[in-house]
């Protein structure tokens, strides 16, 4: 169970990191370790070693939801650790479950963003591409297409409404 005092330092972690992603597009350190840190601390005051193991196993989750777009380019490390704090916070089963609202929303920021670029073509390209890597365990060929130059997308906004619509709607899974 989610208590009140971690679901306020939460939406503040969201607010401060969305504020930081779409001015600088970076999420800094000085952010998101002391809220993993505070959410390893609160959950261990709230429920002992089991709070402690409920924050570690979040943490965990969180950042191996993000590690793969990570290690392929598609996302910054401050967005990883963000996902980490949120689990941190909010524990495992809570972050797969923002993980898939957060997924829902950078869909849809991406689709807009394309449009906006006139480059949903490409973007299609680029998802069929990166599914074809990843379920069939390949690297990328080199060559094979060619593509207008990709828009960044500040990903924390989508990891902070997911986060939201997590603490609003609940569940997904």
């Amino acid at each position: 169970m989610i208590k009140e005092p971690i679901i306020i330092v939460t939406v503040a972690l969201v607010l401060l990191a969305l504020y930081s992603d779409l001015r600088w597009r970076k999420i800094p350190n000085c952010l998101t370790l002391p809220a993993i840190a505070l959410g390893f601390l609160a959950n261990f005051l709230g429920n002992s070693w089991n709070g402690l193991l409920f924050a570690f196993f979040g943490f965990l989750v969180g950042m191996g939801l993000l590690i793969l777009p990570f290690i392929l380019g598609g996302m910054g490390g401050g967005d990883v650790k963000f996902m980490g704090a949120v689990g941190a916070l909010l524990g495992s089963y809570a972050v797969v479950n923002v993980f898939f609202y957060t997924a829902l929303v950078g869909g849809v920021i991406a689709i807009i963003v394309a449009l906006a670029n006139k480059n949903l073509l490409d973007t299609f390209k680029r998802i069929w591409l990166f599914l074809k890597c990843v379920f069939l365990f390949r690297a990328p060929e080199t060559g094979t297409a060619t593509f207008k130059k990709s828009i960044a997308i500040p990903y924390g906004l989508a990891i902070g409404a997911g986060t939201i619509l997590y603490l609003i709607a609940g569940k997904i899974v």
